[in-house]
């Protein structure tokens, strides 16, 4: 089963470019019809598990520098944000694909080179210096569109194999625990989970402090294979990992994900930028949002238009789209937003 959305978001800019001398400069990209601003996946998420952490009680991920660069290491049993986001480790190998994705949010109308001019004379006026700092910023506010899916059968599941190469040395350093492993039995998902960490800190150099007790109160089911064996001289380590979480939790996950998507926004440049959607939509019979093509020429026309954008005869027309296709879409706006998001959740979990 697959969630797929569309967002229509109203506001100014939301990332910025690397930058021209003294010039800030917006992301935008280069378009058969011109040039568009654009905020990226990257962004819009950091700023997304970043309130969802703040507000919601999210946990922070555990991240380590295994082969240079620095990446999520845990599993989706210790951190919401591992679960939805995945992570992608070179070595040891370790990856889990992120059940969810965001499409770039890129502008409806064009950038035209707007332009903001600063100083900080003010503050240097309160130093006594008549001298000023100065910057040009690019400016923009438009109505961005941003689609996104998620893989709603993935979220609280994780199927995950971790391969690592040892050397003799790193063998013996591990070796007597690898073998109380062996012969340990596991009655409980505590157990599972605690042996499951530890694993986790022989491969990945980590010191994982955590509340077994209060994590297995969340684990539906985990399964555990570690395998070594000597290839090509070299020692290499083969773990599957099986975990699914409880309904409860992964409906508290999937909820709370929707809700935070719905009432969003990123602090940049010392002030509030708004990622809230103003219009949205949902589907859970489309494998890709393809009504976003009806809901970008829409607000293309009106745009071009100078016209009124009508979320209701938006609203009609998508679901007169998806009706003449046998699919069904749920329509939002920021009035009935976690309303119909309550109603996909109770759907989702009434057939799970």
């Amino acid at each position: 089963m697959k969630l797929t959305g569309v967002f229509v978001i109203e506001t100014g800019v939301v990332n910025r470019g690397d930058g021209i001398g003294n010039i800030a400069t917006v992301k935008k990209i280069t378009t058969p019809e011109g040039i568009k601003v654009f905020f990226s996946p990257v962004s819009y998420k950091r700023a997304l598990w970043n309130a969802l952490q703040k507000y919601k009680g999210w946990s922070k991920p555990i991240v380590t520098k295994e082969g240079g660069v620095v990446q999520r290491t845990g599993t989706i049993i210790d951190s919401e944000e591992f679960d939805f986001a995945g992570t992608m480790v070179a070595k040891p190998k370790y990856e889990r694909e992120a059940p969810f994705v965001v499409d770039n949010g890129i502008s409806i109308n064009n950038y035209f080179g707007d332009m903001e001019f600063m100083t900080n004379m003010a503050i240097s006026k309160l130093y006594g210096e008549d001298e000023a700092n100065i910057i040009n910023k690019e400016n923009f506010y438009g109505i961005y569109i941003m689609p996104f899916g998620i893989e709603i059968d993935r979220v609280g599941v994780q199927k995950s194999d971790i391969i690592a190469e040892l050397t003799d040395k790193e063998y013996k350093k591990i070796k007597d625990k690898i073998d109380n492993r062996k012969n340990k039995k596991l009655d409980s998902n505590r157990d599972k989970i605690e042996t499951l960490y530890e694993i986790m800190e022989d491969y990945f150099s980590l010191n994982i402090d955590l509340d077994f007790d209060k994590f297995s109160n969340i684990v539906e089911d985990i399964e555990i294979e570690e395998i070594i064996k000597k290839e090509n001289k070299k020692w290499k380590a083969y773990i599957s990992i099986y975990i699914i979480l409880k309904k409860e939790e992964r409906k508290r996950r999937l909820k709370e994900l929707l809700e935070g998507m719905g009432e969003l926004s990123k602090r940049l440049e010392g002030s509030e930028r708004n990622l809230t959607p103003f219009f949205a939509s949902f589907s859970l019979d489309y494998i890709a949002p393809k009504y976003m093509l009806l809901i970008k020429d829409y607000l293309k026309k009106k745009i071009n238009e100078g016209g009124y954008l009508d979320t209701k005869e938006l609203s009609n027309k998508v679901k007169e789209f998806a009706q003449k296709e046998g699919k069904r879409i749920k329509i939002a706006d920021y009035l009935t937003y976690n309303q119909v998001v309550n109603e996909i959740i109770e759907e989702i979990f009434q057939e799970s």
